[in-house]
């Protein structure tokens, strides 16, 4: 793949069959990160954490030994599916193998097995024998594309101050998220980057949704939306190889907020 501009974000080509292969092991990584870790608020023992190469499910306690750790890490740069444990232990599978992610997951429990983490692992959350395929350019410009995303979100989170969630990866939908409360805790603000192929975009949707917004202004390239979900939205083509691509997020980012924030 030719060297991308990281600070601008990919233009993505027909990455269908990758993005699928990385929502199938993607769930199969949150599987196993929930049968070890306890369950925490708004279900983030289910989510996935960006990191320099990838996607990761951060450390994970040894069921018999605290004090030992594990984490599972889709290595988009590299392209392996990587178990490591604090112990300096490293194994490795490659994501082109086409594995299908039942595959996947009964190799990854095994492993864990054999260093001593047993544990009951909801597979019916990513059982599917679907072959595969996986294609390293589009792999690599999806890290690039949420790496970025990543970083404007956190410039976000950082603009309002504490109390919104992290930056997490959700399995179910593969989409890449946060939410920032407002007053009630059935109340607040979700900013997040939807992946489907051809209808990439980015989106801010507060809960519960103000119908009046609908006829407020957004920054140029961007829209209301009432369909299926009520909320800003950004498509990703707006931004996607343009210099200021970043920029323009962020500015979204802080309009969609700054107009819906006050109907909480």
């Amino acid at each position: 793949m030719a060297r991308e501009d990281k600070s601008q974000f990919p233009v993505f080509g027909d990455w269908r069959g990758t993005r699928e292969t990385l929502h199938a092991y993607c769930k199969v990584a949150s599987a196993i990160r929930a049968a070890f870790t306890p369950e925490q608020p708004r279900h983030s023992h289910l989510s996935l954490r960006v990191y320099t190469s990838g996607l990761t499910t951060t450390p994970i306690s040894f069921p018999e030994d605290p004090a030992q750790t594990f984490a599972l890490s889709l290595d988009l740069r590299n392209h392996y599916m990587i178990l490591s444990t604090s112990g300096g232990q490293v194994q490795q599978i490659r994501l082109s193998e086409g594995l299908t992610a039942t595959q996947l997951g009964e190799e990854l429990v095994a492993r864990l097995a054999e260093l001593g983490v047993q544990g009951k692992v909801p597979t019916k959350s990513y059982h599917s024998e679907v072959k595969r395929e996986y294609a390293l350019d589009e792999a690599e410009r999806f890290l690039a594309a949420i790496r970025l995303a990543n970083q404007v979100f956190e410039q976000a989170r950082t603009q309002l101050g504490q109390g919104s969630d992290p930056v997490q990866l959700w399995p179910r939908l593969f989409d890449l998220s946060f939410t920032a409360p407002a007053n009630g805790e059935d109340k607040g603000i979700t900013f997040g980057l939807a992946t489907q192929p051809g209808n990439e975009y980015f989106y801010v949707s507060p809960h519960p949704f103000d119908k009046a917004l609908a006829q407020t202004e957004l920054p140029a390239g961007a829209r209301w939306n009432t369909d299926g979900w009520s909320g800003a939205m950004l498509p990703y083509s707006e931004v996607a190889g343009t210099p200021d691509g970043a920029d323009r997020l962020l500015a979204f980012l802080q309009a969609a907020y700054a107009l819906q924030h006050p109907t909480l």
